[in-house]
C-alpha cells in the first residue's frame, strides 16, 4: 500500500512470486498448494491498494468513509459471483488458454511454480536470462549517470521487452499503432498551437480510455452472438489460428 501511494505502482506480482517462493519450503513440490498460495497473496495487496485508491479519492472528494466501506463489502460480496459465473461463460465458449485468450500471466505463474519447485528451467533459459538481466541493466544505470541524456528516450524498456514475450501480437500491434497515430496527431496539434498540449493529453486519455470499455463491452457483446451460432461473417484480417472462428 504505501508502494502504490507514494509511486502509484502496486507490486503484487513480485508480492506474489515471493510468496510462491516462501511456500515452495514450507510444501515442497505441491504445485497447486504454490499456486494458491501466491495468487491469495497477490489478491490481497492488489484488494489492499484498490481500497487505498478508492478512500483517497473519497477523502479528495469529501465523500463518507463509512459508506465507501459499506460499498466495498457489497462490491465484494457480489463480485465473487460476477468473476464465477463471468469465466464459467467465457470458458464455456472460448477456449481457455486459445487463440484469442492466451492468459499470458497464468504461463508466467505456472512457470515460476514449477521453478521453485525444483523442476528445471528449459534448455538454454540460463544463458538468456543472465544475458537479459546483464542487457537491461545498463538503460537504469544510464539514467542516474547520464539523467538528461536525450537519447535515453530511445532505449527500449526491460519490463515493456519482458511483457512482450508473453503478450500476444493481436495485443501488442494495436497498442503500437495507437501510440504512433497519438504521438503523430498530438505532434501535428502542438506544432500549430503549443497550448493545446495540455488538453491533447486529456484528450487521448479520454479516447484510449473508451476504446478500452468499448473492447470490454463488446466482447460480451460476441460472447452472447457466438454462444448462439453466429460466426465471423469474413475472415479478412486474420492470421494462422489468431482468429478462433476462422479455419484457413
Amino acid at each position: 500500500v504505501r508502494a502504490l501511494g507514494e509511486t502509484d505502482l502496486n507490486p503484487v506480482s513480485g508480492l506474489g512470486k515471493i510468496s510462491q517462493v516462501i511456500f515452495a519450503g514450507v510444501t515442497p513440490h505441491n504445485i497447486v498448494a504454490n499456486l494458491i498460495a501466491g495468487g491469495i497473496a497477490e489478491a490481497g495487496a492488489q484488494q489492499a491498494g484498490d481500497m487505498m485508491q478508492d478512500l483517497k479519492t473519497g477523502h479528495l472528494l469529501h465523500a463518507s468513509p463509512r459508506a465507501q466501506f459499506y460499498g466495498q463489502l457489497a462490491g465484494s460480496f457480489f463480485s465473487v459471483i460476477v468473476a464465477v459465473l463471468s469465466y464459467w461463460v467465457f470458458s464455456t465458449v472460448y477456449t481457455i488458454p486459445g487463440p484469442e485468450f492466451s492468459a499470458p500471466t497464468a504461463a508466467v505463474w505456472l512457470e515460476m511454480s514449477r521453478l521453485v519447485n525444483g523442476q528445471p528451467l528449459p534448455t538454454n533459459s540460463t544463458p538468456f536470462i543472465i544475458g537479459s538481466a546483464v542487457l537491461f541493466a545498463i538503460p537504469p544505470l544510464l539514467e542516474v549517470v547520464r539523467p538528461n541524456a536525450r537519447f535515453l528516450r530511445y532505449i527500449p524498456s526491460g519490463i515493456a521487452f519482458a511483457m512482450g514475450i508473453y503478450t500476444t501480437p493481436n495485443y501488442v500491434i494495436p497498442r503500437v499503432l495507437g501510440s504512433l497515430v497519438a504521438e503523430a496527431y498530438q505532434w501535428h496539434r502542438v506544432r500549430k498551437d503549443p497550448k493545446v498540449a495540455r488538453s491533447l493529453r486529456v484528450l487521448i486519455i479520454v479516447i484510449a480510455s473508451g476504446f478500452v470499455l468499448g473492447e470490454g463491452t463488446l466482447s460480451l457483446v460476441n460472447l452472447i452472438l457466438k454462444a448462439n451460432g453466429v460466426g465471423p461473417a469474413t475472415c479478412a484480417g486474420c492470421i494462422g489460428s489468431i482468429c478462433s472462428g476462422c479455419k484457413l
